[in-house]
């Protein structure tokens, strides 16, 4: 890949409203992520209604919570019907009730729009969520039934029209993969058979929804997270999927992995949201405002050695560097540093690892056989690694502890200060050359 996208290659932020819409599972409609924090608006982001989200959570139509008109943007607490929460009653709620909060989005517009300095009026960011919790990537295509799929033209459709025709759809946010990683359902989870999957999904938007509803020529980029952390399988077989596809379509970027932010044990809290959300918004600017490439962290080749294995890695900031991962609300470090070992008879012990500018130096404890491979931030790991690189780079938004946050997100040593921006190590499997 080049450092830089030739101009034109992607959907520019240059309409009166042009469109962000986060599309796929739970992650993607903020389930658990209350009580929300971005509670006042930012810049002159705006939002389609009275919530990024529709009134029904699970239903094939998107019809606006409120007047559908556009409102400035905020996060909402909302229950999985549609009823709008306010904060005092969010607090008062058991801890497994099931409420809709903060999503990506609003931070993600805030962190983009804030970059945006050329920006002028009358030139706005508008968000949408219409995903829906709990679906695999069959469920959310076109053509599946009931087809949830529609919920994406219903809402871009409404967009175009109360725009007057200024429209365009800058980004899709697609945060999906945990259905598949775990197979629910039947639901494809192979590494081609979902990369297929997802190349259809990109078809179908772009017909019916680029072309046909927004009657644009250049196509959206679309920004994906890495499914993990609770929801990561053995054989990693969507994350590979992941980023694959974002490896093989100059369109598509994997922003990072889900593991490093807290989370409530699968759904992410209302930091993790709007910490992912930074990330991605830090680097929408980076594709769409600055025009660069963009790859995460990432393994470009493993040497073995005898019992010496060699990780050379893709290092947006170098040097490399250990860091301590969210397990829930708890940090963990990892003796092997979320690495895995596989040969013909089993995992291997990891007896050191070494870490270098961009490399990584495993030592095993004993010589690998035929078939090794490597796994970082697998399921022996629970979907979580150490290692990112040096970037410095902070959010906007600081982390916060509110009322009706879990206890154990009390957590001193972020709380009060901006989100940490570094670029955490995707999880992967690589075979080994010699």
């Amino acid at each position: 890949m080049s450092a830089y996208l030739p101009p034109g290659t992607l959907a520019a932020a240059d309409r009166a409203i042009n469109h962000v819409i986060a599309y796929g599972q739970s992650l993607s409609s903020g389930w658990e992520g209350a009580p929300a924090l971005s509670t006042k608006s930012h810049h002159d982001n705006l939002m389609l209604g009275s919530s990024v989200r529709p009134v029904h959570e699970q239903a094939s139509v998107w019809t606006p919570q409120g007047s559908a008109i556009f409102q400035p943007l905020i996060a909402t607490n909302e229950s999985l019907d549609g009823h709008h929460l306010s904060l005092e009653t969010v607090a008062s709620l058991p801890p497994d009730q099931i409420v809709l909060g903060e999503t990506v989005l609003q931070a993600a517009l805030f962190e983009w729009r804030a970059r945006l300095r050329t920006m002028v009026p009358p030139r706005r960011l508008l968000a949408s969520s219409a995903g829906v919790g709990g679906r695999s990537l069959e469920a959310l295509s076109k053509g599946a039934d009931p087809e949830l799929f529609n919920r994406l033209r219903d809402c871009a459709r409404l967009a175009r029209d109360l725009a007057q025709g200024d429209y365009a759809i800058a980004a899709l946010i697609m945060l999906q993969g945990e259905n598949n990683a775990w197979a629910l359902g039947g639901a494809t989870a192979g590494t081609q058979a979902y990369k297929a999957l997802f190349s259809r999904f990109l078809d179908d938007f772009d017909t019916d929804i680029t072309s046909g509803i927004a009657r644009q020529s250049a196509k959206p980029a679309v920004f994906t997270h890495q499914t993990g952390g609770a929801y990561s399988s053995e054989d990693l077989s969507i994350a590979q999927a992941q980023f694959e596809i974002a490896r093989e379509n100059r369109r598509v970027f994997l922003v990072g992995p889900v593991y490093p932010v807290t989370d409530k044990g699968g759904h992410l809290d209302a930091n993790g949201y709007r910490w992912l959300g930074a990330q991605f918004g830090r680097i929408m600017h980076k594709v769409l405002t600055l025009g660069e490439d963009w790859q995460p962290l990432h393994p470009r080749a493993a040497l073995l050695h005898e019992s010496t294995i060699r990780i050379d890695f893709h290092v947006p900031a170098p040097p490399l560097a250990w860091g301590a991962a969210h397990l829930g609300h708890t940090r963990h470090l990892w003796d092997d540093r979320g690495f895995t070992a596989l040969d013909h008879e089993g995992r291997i012990d990891i007896t050191q690892v070494e870490l270098r500018p961009t490399q990584v130096i495993l030592h095993l404890a004993r010589p690998a056989g035929p078939g090794c491979t490597i796994r970082y931030a697998d399921a022996f790991h629970h979907g979580t690694g150490n290692l990112h690189d040096s970037e410095t780079a902070t959010a906007q938004d600081h982390y916060e502890y509110a009322p009706g946050h879990w206890p154990s997100a009390n957590i001193p040593e972020l709380v009060g200060k901006p989100y940490p921006l570094m670029n955490w190590c995707i999880a992967f499997r690589i075979g080994l050359g010699r």
